[in-house]
Formats: structure tokens, C-alpha cells, sequence
């Protein structure tokens, strides 16, 4: 059985090189959040070592995303309220 990444992302014949950047552009957040598996990672990696395009949005991602999470507090919630909220989603799943 082949991983969703496989199915998703594999590069056929006809593809072409804006398809590799349309490819990471929907990986980015994965990566960006830390969420990517090493199979994403390395394919996204590759990628930038060859397209500065996509290098630089990366690059402006990471500095927004350290820039919002420098300015927000880390709530600590009761944990029967989290438990609820997981109930919650595993119920819209």
C-alpha cells in the first residue's frame, strides 16, 4: 500500500517543473509546522536546493510563523476541556 505522500506527490513522466513548485507549495505548512514525513522533507528539501522561488517563500514563512509565535501565550487549559474539544473533532472525522 503506498503512503498518501506517494500517491500525492510522485513526479510521472509528463510532469513539469511548476507542478514540482505547485507540489511544495501545498507542502509548506507541513514542513513549516514540523508535520511533514522524512519521505515530504526530503522531497521538499531537494526541491529547494534547485528553485530559489520556492526557497525564498519558505524562508518568509518560517519568518512569519517565528514572528507570530513570539507574540502568543501558551494557554494551559483544564484537561477535561481538551478532552472535550478531541471529542469533538474525532466526531466531525
Amino acid at each position: 500500500m503506498e503512503s498518501k505522500f506517494t500517491e500525492v506527490y510522485q513526479k510521472g513522466p509528463d510532469d513539469s517543473y511548476d507542478t514540482d513548485c505547485s507540489k511544495v507549495s501545498e507542502m509548506l505548512d507541513l514542513i513549516i509546522d514540523g508535520e511533514a514525513t522524512s519521505e515530504e522533507e526530503k522531497y521538499f528539501n531537494t526541491h529547494l536546493e534547485e528553485c530559489v522561488s520556492c526557497f525564498e517563500s519558505h524562508q518568509k514563512q518560517k519568518l512569519l510563523k517565528g514572528i507570530i509565535s513570539g507574540h502568543l501565550k501558551r494557554v494551559i487549559v483544564p484537561e477535561s476541556l481538551a478532552l472535550s474539544i478531541r471529542a469533538k473533532i474525532q466526531e466531525t472525522l
